[in-house]
């Protein structure tokens, strides 16, 4: 049914929901107004920004708790699969190094200074050249016995 140009519109009332054709500014059905309320209030949009904060942060909140948490069972498996780490490598080296280590300093060896050694007599065919004898050592006698010798004191 098309609508002539002269007839009232066709309304649908906000509190019972029934289409009328009236004209008037109530509905026939239960006489609420057609019009709806002015609005949202000012009050309104503050409690929502208030209430979308407190959310936002709370979940800020919860999230920076659990990362933390996180951060430190991460933290606490790093240092111990360090410790871990440098038990098998200290284990490892402690192996492998000699009982006196690494850091033991050697003990010096003193080089004998050259000695010049006796040239042998001319000998005739047949004996033997006399061995040559360390400087500062005699060759022992066989008929004399050795006698023991006290060593010598020095004073500084």
């Amino acid at each position: 049914m098309e609508g002539s140009v002269g007839a009232p519109p066709q309304r649908v009332c906000p509190k019972c929901a029934r289409i009328s054709w009236a004209t008037g500014p109530q509905c026939p059905y239960c006489t609420a107004n057609f019009r709806r309320s002015g609005g949202v209030a000012p009050w309104m949009l503050v409690v929502t920004a208030l209430v979308v904060l407190a959310g936002v942060g709370l979940m800020f909140y919860i999230t920076v708790q659990e990362v933390d948490d996180r951060v430190n069972s991460v933290r606490g498996e790093i240092d111990r699969n360090f410790q871990q780490l440098q038990t098998d490598v200290r284990r490892e080296l402690d192996a492998r190094i000699p009982a006196g280590g690494v850091g033991a300093v050697p003990t010096p060896t003193v080089t004998p200074l050259p000695t010049e050694t006796p040239t042998p007599a001319p000998t005739t065919e047949g004996e033997l050249p006399p061995e040559p004898t360390i400087e500062g050592e005699t060759t022992p006698d066989a008929s004399v016995t050795p006698t023991p010798t006290e060593p010598e004191i020095i004073e500084p």
